[in-house]
């Protein structure tokens, strides 16, 4: 996808790997950068997706689905979930669409991520949009604690999967309370969804202490981003495990 600012950027896609307390690879999560077309300037999608029109939104998640259709035997061989976010302007055109069903549908790895920031969140079921989104696909709560929502959506049911939110978890992890305070969120949260994942992950010490916590998976900086063509490698045994 070609986008102008400043200066044209291409849509540059990578995958960021989730791995189980054993060491497994648990999942991948998509994400998305913008280069440069003539310049090797890169930008985060954070700072390009205000100037993106729903139907340029609707361009690029078609894009990612049309990576991981390429992508689709290595996952499903190996049994893996890719995790794609959608915002408001990519739910209402899945719900509108039956050919963007059928073509998710076909792909059953993929699992939809939504931020703490999507509109109406707290209402839980009570909110249309994602009462209807997930009976159609598993959905994922990717950042809770970011401190923009409350439970109840979780409690709920919405989410077959929740990651604790990465800057929640940096301001956390070297306190004394960690432990104990971590073990009454997974306590609260496990019920209520089928994998619950930490994120930030980024040194040894955070991730003896994840370890001890019983999580489903974990994500950090001990586990970089890799380019679209090198995710086998992620296959190898993982040393920091």
């Amino acid at each position: 996808m070609i986008v102008s600012l400043d200066i044209v950027y291409r849509s540059h896609f990578c995958f960021l790997p989730m791995r189980l307390p054993e060491g497994q690879l648990f999942g991948l999560q998509l994400i998305t950068n913008f280069v440069g077309v003539d310049t090797p300037v890169r930008i985060p999608t954070e700072l390009v997706l205000p100037h993106l029109n729903a139907e340029q939104e609707l361009a690029l998640f078609c894009e990612k689905l049309s990576l991981l259709e390429n992508c689709q035997d290595f996952f499903m061989t190996h049994q893996l979930r890719a995790w794609v976010n959608i915002n408001e302007h990519i739910v209402d055109a899945i719900l509108s669409e039956q050919q963007l069903i059928t073509r998710i549908s076909r792909l059953p790895f993929i699992e939809l991520t939504i931020n703490e920031s999507f509109t109406d969140l707290n209402l839980g079921s009570g909110n249309l949009r994602l009462r209807e989104i997930s009976k159609l696909f598993a959905l994922v709560l990717e950042n809770f604690g970011a401190g923009m929502a409350t439970t109840k959506s979780i409690f709920d049911g919405l989410f077959t999967s929740i990651m604790l939110d990465k800057g929640f978890i940096h301001k956390q992890i070297h306190a004394s309370s960690f432990t104990p305070f971590m073990q009454a969120i997974t306590d609260q949260i496990s019920p209520f969804c089928r994998a619950l994942i930490i994120a930030g992950i980024d040194d040894e010490a955070s991730l003896v202490k994840a370890r001890l916590l019983g999580f489903s998976a974990m994500q950090g900086s001990l586990w970089p981003a890799v380019p679209v063509e090198s995710i086998a490698d992620l296959l190898l045994p993982d040393s920091s495990l």
